[in-house]
């Protein structure tokens, strides 16, 4: 991503690299970059007032961190400085801007998986399908691949604690949790940069992902423990208390890895983008909960069929299981994994996007980081 000072290595071949964390800056109320190179004024990664035409400035033309807003009312603005995009004319809008029939809003560009603009709730569940269609490797397969090296352990664990004493079974549960939170932070953080990769049109191995995500990671502990104790606190009070609480800060974690914020920076820009939008929100996580969870049933269902068609896998009530049968469990436990985890993960990452968009206009900074894309900027 560019900078003052000109562009950091990318991560993998190609003409543009993804970028790093840092370029995913919050807004700084006050200061002024808008979303395109050279001319003067700005800072990188910066804030664009609202209202204010894309000008000229040193800012991160590819930065996800400046908000910025449409040049000028109702529409495209040809003296923002912008380069053109391929085969756009001088003076003229970008291909799939302007506006549409029968006096319908202008058509925004879709470089990746979801147009940039603010998105409906079908649009955001087809940019996860899209995203995971797009990045088999990064998201099913690395999700694949990490759950079943801890669902071994975990079987094993299980296995261990079969006829174990009521101190000990404390302790193997202990270790399961704290395996499967692991498990969910170290995939919360990867797929967040592979989906805001797959917004600008970009895939990214898994490997490029989890060198990306690496330095994120202790930090993303820290705050998935703040946002337990946190919900806890609301639990306390009510459970309606711990849902408010969850729904303000579920966004907590794409905005720590993507804008390099703090543990408490990254709290509560989560409630500042929620703010206003707390229904949607949560009625959009709560329908990819349920389809999540409704393909983790399925497989779940199938799994008990099969333990319960085998008496060398386990007992009539299922409360006994052989070695076999803990194998059977744990595979099907996986498939739901991989199946779930990409659904729920992506869906909390294109909501922050799709904050952006409407609270900050993020959607012109996108634009103009995927044309710089398009051009080998």
């Amino acid at each position: 991503m560019a900078d003052g000072a000109g562009q950091t290595p990318p991560d993998e071949p190609g003409p543009a690299g993804p970028a790093s964390p840092g370029s995913w800056g919050a807004p700084v109320p006050g200061s002024w970059s808008p979303p395109s190179a050279g001319g003067d004024g700005g800072t990188p990664g910066g804030w664009q007032a609202p209202g204010q035409p894309p000008g000229d400035g040193p800012g991160a033309p590819g930065g996800w961190g400046t908000p910025g807003g449409w040049g000028s009312p109702g529409g495209w603005d040809p003296s923002g400085g912008q380069q053109p995009w391929p085969g756009q004319a001088p003076g003229q809008p970008p291909p799939g801007w302007g506006p549409g029939p029968w006096g319908r809003p202008p058509i925004a560009p879709k470089p990746g998986v979801i147009p940039l603009r603010p998105l409906s709730v079908g649009e955001i569940l087809d940019g996860i399908f899209s995203t995971i269609r797009a990045n088999p490797g990064a998201t099913l397969g690395l999700t694949l691949g990490v759950s079943a090296v801890v669902e071994i352990v975990i079987t094993i664990i299980m296995i261990a604690g079969e006829d174990s004493s009521t101190g000990a079974s404390i302790i193997f549960e202990a270790l399961i949790f704290m395996l499967t939170t692991a498990l969910g932070i170290f995939l919360s953080g990867v797929l967040a940069v592979v989906v805001s990769e797959a917004a600008l049109g970009s895939r990214i191995s898994a490997g490029a992902a989890i060198r990306r995500a690496a330095p994120r990671l202790g930090g993303l502990v820290v705050l998935s423990i703040a946002v337990m104790l946190l919900s806890a606190l609301g639990l306390i009070a009510l459970l309606v208390g711990a849902i408010v609480v969850a729904v303000f800060l579920s966004l907590a974690s794409p905005a720590y890895v993507l804008e390099g914020q703090t543990v408490r920076g990254a709290l509560r820009r989560s409630r500042d983008l929620v703010r206003g939008a707390w229904w949607r929100v949560f009625g959009i996580g709560l329908l990819a909960g349920l389809v999540g969870g409704i393909l983790m049933m399925i497989v779940s269902v199938i799994t008990t069929v099969i333990l319960d068609s085998s008496d060398s896998l386990a007992d009539s009530t299922l409360t006994d299981l052989t070695i076999a049968g803990h194998i059977v469990n744990a595979i099907g436990t996986l498939i739901g994994t991989t199946i779930a985890t990409p659904i729920l993960s992506g869906t909390a990452v294109l909501l922050y996007i799709d904050q952006r968009i409407r609270k900050e206009g993020l959607d012109v900074t996108l634009a103009e980081a995927a044309r710089q894309r398009s051009t080998g900027s």
